[in-house]
């Protein structure tokens, strides 16, 4: 066993050490969470793209069945290796962000050391010990956090739905490599004129006469810069800053909220210690109301579903319309407007118009699956995080060393 002042237990104090400080244990707590719930979650969101994208009203358990007969089981977690990387380095930049920004908002000059910003900017303003005051704060973080991620994360995010829609794509960009005689056989109703003519409307898919092939990720990515320019990765850039901007800024103040709700607080301003962050506060007693049925170890996981879900249906129509945007883009149709391209899946067209209640519901179809996968994926994101942090609390390298 290795001495309390021996060479290897100093080298893991200062393991622990680096561990601890709050920048780097914001990049380890949210890469390992991340990591982890992107890899839960990514069939569920390739699901829901499908059916954003899709001209017939499926089923969740239809559209799966339709991936696995057509690509395999492996087709859910189509395009996933750049996602599992680009999701849980825009997570870790957003929480970065998120963090600094709140503590920018926050911070006065003279505050003790841990609770300066990286940026020496003191705003002081908005650090009351209310809901308003945290919701206020973490609503302005966020919308700085997902206003700035989403310059980067927009190329991965066309990339993904590329990947995910390649074989809807496909067929719209090549309606002739379909056989009719296949279609009609199969009791498929052809697009008579305009743009895809002869496509197929049933949610039955046609055969191609010729087996489609498709392309690796790199290829993806040649084939939309080939075909669009560089700042082709770029489409849709619009719909996506409104999307993560507002989404981003709604998921980070409900989740504050509804954790001071449950009993988090801001904690002295003076203290040195970290779980007493006044910014960040740990997790204290329960309220009255919720001692009964729920317990503390599951309050991340409520509160990170509850905003995930709550956040992401209230701009689900900006992310139909961003991908529908990005598949005509992808499959060389010609450009909407977003309004057009809502008032098309709101009221339908001219020849075929649709009740209004039926075009809501297309304007939200996939939400079920979407809010799952919030659900899912925000869970495990917070309850990883708060469980990362606070195993990096516990100096697990200098036990690790300990036990050798």
């Amino acid at each position: 066993m290795t001495g309390d002042d021996g060479p290897w237990t100093r080298r893991a104090q200062g393991a622990d050490a680096w561990l601890a400080r709050e920048c780097n244990k914001i990049v380890v707590s949210a890469t390992t969470a991340s990591l982890v719930s992107t890899f839960c979650g990514f069939p569920l969101d390739s699901l829901k793209s499908r059916l954003q994208s899709s001209r017939e009203n499926l089923t969740i358990p239809r559209m799966a069945a339709e991936v696995i007969r057509e690509e395999g089981i492996g087709g859910l977690w189509r395009g996933f290796p750049l996602p599992l990387i680009t999701i849980s380095i825009v997570r870790t930049i957003s929480f970065t962000i998120y963090t600094s920004t709140k503590r920018i908002i926050n911070s006065r000059p003279g505050d003790p050391e841990p609770k300066r910003p990286w940026l020496d900017l003191h705003l002081g303003f908005l650090n009351k010990d209310t809901a308003l005051d945290v919701g206020a704060t973490s609503f302005l973080a966020g919308a700085a956090s997902g206003a700035v991620v989403c310059i980067g994360s927009a190329p991965f995010e066309l990339v993904k739905v590329r990947r995910q829609l390649e074989y809807q794509i496909y067929r719209d960009s090549h309606p002739g490599a379909f056989s009719p005689t296949a279609d009609a056989a199969a009791g498929l109703r052809p697009v008579p004129s305009g743009a895809g003519a002869g496509r197929p409307v049933d949610a039955r898919l046609p055969q191609p006469r010729t087996p489609f092939v498709p392309p690796t990720t790199i290829q993806a990515v040649r084939m939309i810069v080939n075909k669009m320019g560089p700042l082709g990765l770029w489409t849709g850039f619009r719909l996506h800053f409104v999307r993560d901007t507002l989404g981003t800024a709604l998921y980070f103040a409900e989740y504050d909220v509804m954790r001071f709700w449950l009993g988090r607080r801001v904690s002295d301003p003076a203290s040195m210690s970290a779980a007493e962050d006044r910014l960040s506060g740990g997790q204290g007693d329960l309220p009255d109301w919720a001692k009964g049925w729920l317990p503390k170890q599951l309050v991340p996981f409520l509160c990170g579903s509850l905003a995930g879900v709550t956040s992401w249906a209230i701009i689900y129509p900006v992310d139909a319309m961003k991908t529908k945007a990005q598949q005509r883009a992808l499959s060389g149709l010609k450009p909407r407007t977003p309004l057009v391209q809502f008032l098309r899946l709101v009221r339908g067209t001219e020849g075929r118009p649709k009740p209004l209640l039926t075009g809501i519901a297309r304007l939200y179809r996939g939400l079920g699956v979407s809010m799952i996968r919030s659900m899912l994926t925000h869970g495990l994101l917070w309850t990883l995080v708060d469980w990362t942090s606070a195993w990096i609390d516990t100096k697990p390298v200098e036990r690790l060393v300990k036990l050798a």
